[in-house]
């Protein structure tokens, strides 16, 4: 496992800021969840509560990375064919951007949550194609929504976030130092108390808080932590997200770290036109593409 989140960098990262509770729908599909036997129909008719998601599921459910020959029209077939434990964790990330892009339609929070999607669907059809568990895969959606959310927080409370990041990265500082000079706080560790407080597992709460940290995340003990990282960081390669957010086309994370990051995931440097290829083929784009 990663090492333990200090407290009094929590509590200096929090100064101003609100973490978003979570949803009274979400609350009562957790309930559902937690009792003896959970009531599918009851599930899908709290989603139907809000149109945003459950247009959202069937968005999902419908996607090339299910494959389905017959396209599905009901929450509740969504919810059947998923199942209970899926369908929490499609709704969980699912409500988490609508909570915290709420009232916010400027460019820069459009670009943010667009990248955040593509990274999630990415790190989930390699995770797929690297035959990992359907947990993993899983997991590996809700990492992609969430390991940026910190940033929607930052950006909400003060101005000129992006244009502040793009010249600090053009300097060559890394995002943390960047945020914490200027806003004092930084969002791995604010996204960490989102993902804790939306209860996401140990282990993406680990990765989301030392997603940044490529040194740190690929001496961890704990081979599901660097297996979630490795994912991450390869999703944030194919999807550009530096560019897409900051207009920068350099990654120097990727680049020091690409051998170890492969590594891990037991592939070569020249295999990642083909997973380009892959990803192209159930519709989904990369910089390959460009």
């Amino acid at each position: 496992m990663a090492q333990a989140i200090d407290m009094s960098v929590i509590e200096q990262a929090l100064s101003g800021f609100t973490i978003p509770p979570q949803p009274e729908i979400l609350q009562h599909i957790q309930q559902q969840l937690d009792s003896a036997e959970p009531n599918i129909k009851r599930i899908a008719a709290l989603i139907n509560l809000d149109i945003g998601i459950a247009g959202f599921t069937l968005k999902v459910v419908n996607s090339a990375f299910f494959g389905l020959r017959r396209k599905i029209t009901s929450v509740e077939h969504a919810c059947a064919f998923l199942g209970v434990n899926r369908v929490i964790k499609l709704v969980r990330s699912v409500l988490l951007r609508f909570t915290l892009a709420e009232g916010q339609n400027d460019k820069f929070t459009l670009k943010l949550w667009s990248s955040a999607l593509q990274t999630g669907n990415i790190a989930m059809t390699l995770a797929k194609h690297f035959n990992f568990s359907q947990d993993i895969q899983d997991d590996c959606y809700s990492l992609g929504l969430f390991h940026n959310a910190g940033i929607a927080l930052i950006h909400q409370q003060v101005q000129n976030y992006e244009a502040t990041m793009q010249q600090g990265l053009q300097q060559g500082r890394g995002y943390s130092e960047i945020e914490e000079a200027y806003f004092h706080t930084c969002h791995e560790v604010l996204g960490y108390l989102i993902a804790e407080s939306w209860s996401l597992t140990p282990e993406l709460c680990n990765v989301i808080a030392y997603h940044h940290s490529p040194a740190l995340m690929l001496e961890s003990d704990s081979l599901l932590e660097k297996q979630l990282f490795s994912l991450l960081k390869l999703a944030e390669h194919f999807s550009g997200e530096s560019r897409q957010l900051y207009g920068i086309n350099l990654d120097p994370e990727w680049e020091q770290y690409k051998s170890a990051i492969l590594e891990v995931l037991d592939i070569e440097p020249l295999q990642l036109p083909e997973l380009a290829e892959l990803l192209h083929r159930q519709q989904i784009s990369t910089v390959y593409s460009v």
